[in-house]
Order: structure tokens, then C-alpha cells, then sequence
């Protein structure tokens, strides 16, 4: 049985919907990260998992993209080989994940991941060095396990970055152009596992649009503020994190 998709949801869950693409992109474009995680643990309040999750990774793809450009030159690059590697490693159990889990325990493990990525951002302190091939790759496999999975990939990479003493552009940076590169290839592995359908395509059509304007709306603002929003973040994962959880123990 194919999964509902946005298509199938009431006017009010609609608008949600919507509403979550909107804001969540503007934290993606101030931020550089943190949208994966949001997206996915709003839209699944309405949503199964199987129909998010690819969407999201769409998603992903083309607010990197747009990203990418602009902050090239300041990426971290020798992490970056390492952190690929360990995805490439990683991927291929993450996309089997789904099939094998049904959908109250799939939105169980989103919330699980949601709640300790927000309690680990707000304890992280950026005193701590990258690390060599076998922390940073290790990083890598645990994106490729959970975004495959879940579409929740970025925490581990995130607070590798955000726990470093790297100057918060070239940490964003190189949070934006890993992300471009891994979701690519998780793009690329869903597709070759049959997850990429048609009902999914055209809802991710719909979403780009709302997606791409919020996440230019962000990066507008981070160019003339260039702050810090993991405060704004660790709310945000909060609150999803705890609906997801009681969404998927009460039903």
C-alpha cells in the first residue's frame, strides 16, 4: 500500500505543513544546518516517515545547492574527505532501516534523535579538535546510517563541527558543502531502492518553492547579522522531539 502524501492531508494539516517548510528554511539558510532534522520532525506530526523522509532529502539537496556557492572557499576540506567516506560506509543500512521498521517505531527513533541531538547542542562547547580520520569518518558512518534511515542524519556531523574550535563560518561552510555532497548520495541510493515515487516527487515539487524562499529569507539575514541561532534550534528540536515521542506512544 502506498503511503498518503501531502496530497491526502486535511486544510488545517496542510497549512502546517507549509508553514513548517517556510520557517524551518530560513533556519537552513541563516544557519547552514538543522533543516533535515526539523523538516523531518515536523512534517512526520503528519505524515509517515516513508513519504518525508525522501522529500526531505529533495529538500536538502536544493538548499544546499544554493547555499554552496558563497561559502565554497571557507570549507573545512580535510574533514570533508573523511566525513564522505564514512557516509559511503554507512548508507546502504540506512536505506534498508525503513522497510524493516514499522511506522509508530520509525517515528519513535526520529524523536529519540530529534530530543538527544537538542540536549547534545545544548551542552556543546566549541573547545574540542576535529579529531583524525577515525573520529571524523566514524561521524560520516553515523550520518549515512541515520539519514538513510530517517532523513536525521546531521546531528553527529553537526556537533563535531559546532564542539570544534573552527571559526563559525568555516564550521557552517563546511557543514553546507557536506551536506550538498552526502545528500546526493543518499539521493542517489534511495533512488536506486524504489523510494523516490511519483506521489513523492510532485509533493517535493510543491515543497521546493516554499523551502528555497525561506532559505534565501535565512541566508539574506545571516550575511547582515552573522550570529549564532543554536539557541533558536535547540527550541525548535525541543518541541518536535516531544510531539513525535507522545505522537508515537499514544497511537
Amino acid at each position: 500500500m502506498t503511503a498518503p502524501t501531502f496530497w491526502q492531508l486535511p486544510v488545517a494539516a496542510m497549512a502546517f505543513a507549509v508553514g513548517a517548510l517556510l520557517q524551518v528554511g530560513v533556519i537552513r539558510g541563516y544557519a547552514g544546518f538543522g533543516a533535515s532534522t526539523v523538516w523531518v520532525g515536523c512534517l512526520c506530526l503528519v505524515l509517515p516517515p516513508s513519504a518525508v523522509v525522501p522529500s526531505t532529502l529533495l529538500l536538502e539537496v536544493a538548499s544546499s545547492a544554493a547555499l554552496a556557492p558563497r561559502v565554497w572557499p571557507d570549507a573545512h576540506r580535510p574533514s570533508l574527505r573523511w566525513l564522505l567516506a564514512g557516509t559511503l560506509a554507512g548508507l546502504p543500512a540506512g536505506i534498508w532501516a525503513p522497510d524493516a521498521l514499522p511506522v509508530h517505531a520509525t517515528r519513535l527513533a526520529v524523536g529519540l534523535v530529534v530530543g538527544v541531538s537538542a540536549l547534545a547542542l545544548a551542552v556543546t562547547r566549541r573547545t574540542r579538535p576535529l579529531g583524525g580520520p577515525a573520529r571524523t569518518g566514524g561521524a560520516g558512518v553515523l550520518f549515512g546510517l541515520l539519514n538513510g534511515a530517517c532523513g536525521v542524519g546531521g546531528p553527529p556531523v553537526v556537533l563535531m563541527y559546532l564542539a570544534s574550535p573552527l571559526p563559525i563560518g568555516v564550521s557552517r561552510a563546511s557543514l553546507v558543502v557536506f551536506f550538498l555532497a552526502a545528500d546526493l548520495l543518499t539521493v542517489g541510493a534511495a533512488g536506486a531502492g524504489g523510494l523516490l515515487g511519483w506521489a513523492v516527487l510532485a509533493q517535493t515539487a510543491l515543497f521546493l518553492p516554499i523551502a528555497l524562499t525561506g532559505v534565501a529569507l535565512g541566508g539574506w539575514a545571516y550575511r547582515r547579522a552573522a550570529g549564532d541561532v543554536r539557541q533558536i534550534v535547540l527550541g525548535i528540536l525541543a518541541v518536535v522531539s516531544l510531539g513525535l515521542v507522545a505522537q508515537a506512544v499514544v497511537a
